[in-house]
């Protein structure tokens, strides 16, 4: 498997490891630096993430015990540890362990809890949390009260979002 960000790459090896490289300037790799890596640098084993996403300069997993971490870029809270400090190892997002899948755009989150709900934080000046403001949100807030959302993407500045309908 292999995620791409703006500029920056995540690989797994068959062995189950994770590897990074690409621009760090904003410690979107998550090694704990901000050096840029030409050459592949090992992170961690990925057999404890269900999920990861690669965004423009910020980079999120989901866990297999269903906890969310973030790194990179905080400029606009869009890592939704409830600060604007970018962080440059994965730090843990709340306290919820039910998340399922995170999807990061340029300045804003967004993600699905295994309940169907759809949560959103960052910047939110276009709408694009889909919360009806454009207030700006430090941490993740749930969006409407529907449990049906399946798939979501953060876009530059959109989201969209699938629900099941019918039955």
């Amino acid at each position: 498997f292999a995620w791409g960000g703006f500029e920056h790459t995540f690989a797994v090896k068959s062995s189950g490891s994770l590897w990074a490289w690409g621009s760090n300037s904003a410690f979107q790799l998550g090694d704990g630096t901000n050096t840029q890596r030409s050459t592949p640098v090992q992170l961690n084993s990925v057999s404890v993430i269900s999920a990861l996403c690669a965004g423009s300069n910020t980079t999120f997993k989901v866990r297999s015990d269903g906890s969310l971490w973030a790194w990179g870029n905080n400029s606009f809270s869009q890592l939704g540890d409830g600060t604007n400090i970018s962080r440059s190892s994965p730090t843990r997002i709340g306290t919820s362990d039910n998340w399922t899948t995170v999807s990061t755009g340029s300045t804003h989150s967004l993600a699905l809890r295994s309940d169907g709900t759809l949560w959103a934080w960052g910047l939110n000046a276009f709408g694009e949390l889909g919360d009806g403001t454009t207030n700006n949100k430090t941490s993740p807030v749930q969006v409407g009260t529907d449990n049906k959302w399946i798939a979501v993407c953060a876009a530059s500045r959109h989201s969209l979002g699938s629900i099941v309908t019918g039955k």
